[in-house]
C-alpha cells in the first residue's frame, strides 16, 4: 500500500494508536508515515482535552426546585409545581437552547484546534493517487522483467539479469524528481529486487563463479547507494515523501553490497 493510503486508513481509524498488522509493518519501514502517525496521535490526545463552556442546568434546577426568588422583595417564593417536573433530563426550551449552544461551542473550538495543528504539520500536499496508463503498462514490463530473470536457466544468468534490472530501476528513480507517487513504487520494486530475489540467486552461484560475477554488481550497488544518498539529501526540504522514498533506495543498496561482499569473503 501506498503512503496515502495508510494515511487515510489511519484518519479514518477509530483508534488511530493501534494501527492494524498491516498498517504496523508499512510504519515500521516508512519513517515519513512513522512521523505523520506520531502528529496524529497527538492531536487525538490533545482533543480530547479541550475544554467544554459549563452548562447552567444545574444552577437553574436548584433555584426552581428550592424556589429561591429573585424579587425585590427578597422573600423565598414558593416553589411553582408547575416548573418542578423540568429537570435535566426533560430541559425546557430555555436550556435546550443553552445545551446547543455549548455544543455549538465545544465543536467551534474542536475544529479550531485541529485546522490549526494541520496547518502548522510540515506535510506535503496529498494529491489522489493516479496512476496514467503509461506508468501501468511500465510495472507491468518490469514485473515481467522480475520473472523473465528469476526464471533463467542458470543461477549466473538469473544474477545479471536481476543485477541489470536493479541498475534500470535506479537510473529510472533519480530521473522522477519529486513525482512521489512514481518514486515510492520504484523504491518498492527496486529493495524486493536488490534485498530478496538478487541475494537468494547469489548464494546459488558456485564458489567458483562468484569472485567474477558479484565483485562488479557490489561496487554498482555501492555506487547506487551514494547516488541515491545524494539525490535524497537534494530533495529533503522540497519533497520529504519522495527523500524517503530515495533513502529507502539507498539502505537497500547498502545492505546489497554489504550482504555480497559478506558472501565473496566467506
Amino acid at each position: 500500500m501506498s503512503c496515502m493510503v495508510i494515511q487515510r486508513q489511519l484518519l479514518s481509524a477509530e483508534q488511530p494508536e493501534q494501527p492494524a498488522a498491516d498498517i504496523k509493518s508499512h510504519l515500521a519501514q516508512c519513517p515519513s508515515c512513522r512521523a505523520w502517525h506520531r502528529r496524529l496521535v497527538q492531536m487525538e490526545r490533545q482533543i480530547a482535552l479541550l475544554p467544554i463552556p459549563p452548562s447552567t442546568a444545574r444552577h437553574s434546577f436548584l433555584q426552581r426546585l428550592t424556589g429561591t426568588s429573585s424579587c425585590a422583595t427578597g422573600r423565598q417564593a414558593i416553589a411553582d409545581p408547575a416548573t418542578l417536573w423540568r429537570s435535566p433530563l426533560v430541559p425546557g426550551p430555555k436550556e435546550r437552547a443553552l445545551r446547543k449552544v455549548s455544543l455549538a461551542f465545544a465543536l467551534a473550538a474542536s475544529l479550531l484546534v485541529f485546522a490549526l495543528a494541520w496547518w502548522s504539520w510540515p506535510h506535503e500536499h496529498i494529491a489522489a493517487p493516479q496512476i496514467d496508463q503509461q506508468e501501468q503498462i511500465r510495472l507491468a514490463q518490469l514485473k515481467d522483467r522480475l520473472h523473465e530473470g528469476l526464471h533463467a536457466h542458470t543461477p549466473k544468468e538469473r544474477v545479471l539479469r536481476l543485477a541489470k534490472l536493479a541498475d534500470e530501476v535506479h537510473g529510472e528513480a533519480l530521473k522522477l524528481g519529486d513525482n512521489s507517487e512514481k518514486l515510492e513504487q520504484r523504491a518498492q520494486f527496486y529493495s524486493r529486487v536488490v534485498g530478496t530475489h538478487l541475494m537468494e540467486q547469489a548464494r546459488q552461484l558456485p564458489p567458483a563463479d562468484r569472485s567474477a560475477v558479484l565483485q562488479k554488481i557490489a561496487d554498482n550497488l555501492r555506487k547506487a547507494e551514494s547516488a541515491a544518498s545524494r539525490r535524497e539529501a537534494e530533495l529533503q526540504t522540497v519533497a520529504p515523501r519522495s527523500a524517503a522514498s530515495l533513502r529507502r533506495i539507498a539502505v537497500a543498496s547498502r545492505k546489497g553490497e554489504r550482504d555480497l561482499r559478506a558472501l565473496l569473503n566467506g
